[in-house]
């Protein structure tokens, strides 16, 4: 760490760590007090900004995922919460453009295949939404899980 180059990755962990406690107000106020300090800390805008999605504030993660991201943060989890973000708001084609970018950096997401095939599904891809949801099989999930997936499979083969 140096005086022109901070590390705010404790004060980062410690935001988390509120998370976790379910301290949200007491996060977002150490993450923009991190920010006040550094503004162009891209990981920072990326953990409020997954904070914000959390909570339902979605303008606001929004605008701070891509604040990250604009800044060269580039770990899957931000474009993940994108995503998400599209895709429970009906934005499907957004939603799979930010899946893939995500899988583009690390394809061993088993939960961004199972949320990208809902994407698919929707806009009617059922062959894609299909080939995800054995894509979550190969990664050996909890029985539960399992049987769920290939529920859900027999059931978007009776659409063919």
């Amino acid at each position: 760490m140096t005086d022109k180059n901070p590390d705010f990755s404790p004060m980062r962990m410690r935001a988390r760590g509120f998370v976790a406690q379910g301290r949200i107000e007491d996060a977002l106020g150490l993450y923009g007090d991190i920010l006040k300090v550094a503004p162009e800390d891209a990981a920072t805008y990326a953990d409020r900004g997954t904070t914000f999605a959390m909570i339902k504030k979605t303008d606001l993660a929004l605008n701070d995922l891509n604040r990250a991201i604009e800044l060269g943060y580039t770990d899957p989890s931000a474009y993940c919460t994108l995503a998400t973000i599209y895709l429970e708001g009906g934005a499907y084609q957004k939603s799979l453009d930010y899946f893939d970018k995500a899988l583009k950096l690390n394809p061993d997401q088993p939960f961004v295949y199972f949320n990208r095939a809902r994407a698919y599904e929707t806009l009617g891809d059922i062959n894609a939404s299909i080939a995800d949801l054995e894509r979550c099989l190969t990664y050996n999930p909890d029985d539960a899980l399992s049987a769920k997936i290939k529920e859900r499979v027999a059931q978007l083969r009776t659409h063919l």
